[in-house]
C-alpha cells in the first residue's frame, strides 16, 4: 500500500509566505533530519526547507525501505505537489539524493509538472555513466556490509558498529540504499532546461573536478562547479560554505 503524499516531506521550520522552498534529499542511510539545521540558517533569507523522508527511517521506520531508483523516483514525483507546496522550489541532493534529485527533476519534465522548479543543486555524486570506482557491496553479510561501510566513509558511529541491535535497526536501510545506487542502471533523459549548481569536496575520493563538470552536458542551462573544503560530507563539515553557495545561487532567482 502506497504512503499518503504528507509522508514523504517533513518542513522544520515553515514559512507562512516564503519566496522559494529547498527541497533536500538526503544521502544514503540518512533521513530527513540531516537537513533541520539547515531550516534555521535559510529562513531570513525567505527560504523555507523541505526535507524529503525516505520509507524505513526516523518516523517511515515501520515503512520498507526502497531499493530501486525508478520506484523510488516515481513516488518522489506522486508526491511532488505536497514535496513542492505550490510556488517557487529549487531541489538538493547530495551524494544518493543528486542522483534521485537529478531523476526527480527529469520524471517531472517528462510529465510536464516541472514549471516551478527552477534550479538543481547536485553534491557530491558524479554524473550517471560515469564508471564506480569501488565493487558493489549492498549483498554482503551485515556485518561486512556495516565494516566495508565505515571503511570507505568513516561516517558511522562506533556505538552501531559495536550493538548489534543497533546493527540490526540500520542494515536494511543502508543494504537498500547502497542497493538503489548500486544497481541504478541510467536511462536516456531529455536535456534539462534548469541551471545546475554542482557542488564537490576538494578531498572527496570518489568524484573530481572533471567528473562533476560532466553534469553540464545534462542541461540547457548554465552549469557551475563549486569545490568546496572537506571530503564526501562536506556538506557537514562545510555547512557554512555550502549554506552561502546556495544563498548565492539562489539569489538569482528570489532578485
Amino acid at each position: 500500500m502506497s504512503s499518503p503524499a504528507h509522508a514523504w516531506v517533513v518542513t522544520p521550520r515553515p514559512l507562512p509566505r516564503p519566496r522559494l522552498r529547498l527541497i533536500c534529499l538526503p544521502h544514503a542511510g540518512a533521513g530527513a533530519s540531516t537537513y533541520f539545521s539547515w531550516a534555521g540558517a535559510l529562513q531570513p533569507d525567505g527560504i523555507e526547507v523541505r526535507s524529503v523522508q525516505y520509507p524505513g527511517r526516523e518516523n517511515r521506520l515501520g515503512e520498507i525501505a526502497l531499493a530501486d531508483a525508478g520506484a523510488m523516483t516515481r513516488s518522489l514525483a506522486d508526491a511532488w505537489p505536497a514535496l513542492a507546496g505550490g510556488g517557487p522550489c529549487a531541489l538538493f541532493g547530495h551524494s544518493m539524493g543528486a542522483l534521485l534529485a537529478y531523476e526527480l527533476a527529469a520524471e517531472l519534465t517528462r510529465r510536464g509538472t516541472a514549471a516551478a522548479l527552477g534550479r538543481l543543486f547536485l553534491s557530491g555524486r558524479n554524473p550517471p555513466g560515469t564508471p564506480p570506482r569501488l565493487p558493489p557491496i549492498h549483498h554482503l553479510p551485515d556485518r561486512e556490509l556495516i565494516r566495508e561501510i565505515a571503511a570507505r566513509y568513516g561516517n558511522l558511529p562506533p556505538e552501531i558498529l559495536a550493538e548489534p541491535e543497533m546493527i540490526a535497526l540500520v542494515t536494511p536501510i543502508l543494504r537498500a540504499d547502497f542497493r538503489l545506487v548500486e544497481t541504478y542502471a541510467p536511462i536516456a533523459h531529455p536535456e534539462l532546461a534548469l541551471p545546475l549548481s554542482i557542488l564537490g569536496g576538494v578531498d572527496d575520493p570518489w568524484t573530481s573536478p572533471s567528473e562533476l563538470a560532466g553534469w553540464g552536458a545534462r542541461t540547457r542551462g548554465a552549469a557551475r562547479v563549486r569545490l568546496l573544503p572537506g571530503g564526501h560530507f562536506f556538506p557537514q563539515t562545510a555547512r557554512a560554505a555550502v549554506l552561502d553557495a546556495i544563498r548565492a545561487d539562489l539569489a538569482q532567482g528570489l532578485a
